[in-house]
């Protein structure tokens, strides 16, 4: 019974740890940032007389942030935004240019040691999920909800002048609004995003930097693991 009460928190450990938990929250909330703006550009569509541009654009943020089926297809979509950001920003970083001796007295490479008392490597420790969650997956949220919100910007843009051609009225004289001040907001905020910021600043200040402490933590777990197999199963040891 004890070994099967172990088992079963050992089980649902992993499996908070490692996805469904920690994974699903940020992945939602990467698929959440191009949703959002989506859906409140087909409820703006289907609005019989919108009403001024930020009262209209306020009443559609409400609404479909509350609505589940948005929640929904948020969770989908950061699958989707996860595989796209993978495939053209984590893969491409590729591995840090030096290789760093391990630091035997840090906690990656005493973890091994530190998760079996000492004694022997626990062989259903499974390392690779304690390294994604306390590393790589911080890897991902660097990255995979910064992308959502680039992927938002030119969705929001979109937004706006939908609103413009909706209250747009050649029989009233050109006058510039609110609609075509936040059109051109979220216009260069998409440019200066992803020609700017992103490439220029966030993946190598802060992207590349959190990649190559998860690689150099992953290098080190591993030797700290080897290490003390060699240990245990050195003649000295088992003595």
């Amino acid at each position: 019974m004890g070994e099967f009460v172990a088992s079963l928190f050992n089980g649902v450990d992993k499996l908070t740890d490692i996805l469904n938990v920690g994974r699903l929250i940020f992945y939602t909330s990467a698929g959440f940032c191009g949703i959002l703006p989506a859906t409140m550009l087909v409820r703006l569509l289907a609005e019989d007389s919108p009403a001024r541009y930020w009262k209209q654009f306020a009443a559609d943020l409400v609404f479909c942030a509350r609505r589940g089926e948005a929640w929904f297809a948020a969770l989908i979509f950061g699958f989707v935004i996860a595989n796209v950001a993978y495939t053209t920003v984590i893969d491409k970083l590729g591995r840090p240019g030096k290789k760093e001796e391990p630091d035997k007295e840090g906690y990656a490479y005493q973890y091994a040691r530190l998760s079996s008392g000492g004694t022997q490597p626990k062989t259903e420790r499974d390392f690779a999920a304690w390294w994604i969650s306390e590393y790589y997956r911080y890897v991902e949220i660097a990255v995979f909800i910064p992308f959502g919100i680039l992927l938002s910007l030119p969705l929001y843009s979109l937004y706006s002048l939908a609103y413009l051609i909706r209250v747009s009225n050649p029989a009233q004289p050109f006058v510039i609004g609110a609609a075509h001040y936040a059109f051109a907001l979220w216009a260069v905020a998409a440019v200066v995003g992803w020609g700017m910021v992103w490439p220029w600043y966030w993946i190598p200040k802060i992207a590349e930097p959190i990649f190559e402490d998860s690689t150099q933590a992953r290098r080190e777990v591993l030797a700290g693991l080897t290490e003390l197999m060699g240990e245990v199963k050195s003649p000295e040891t088992s003595k």
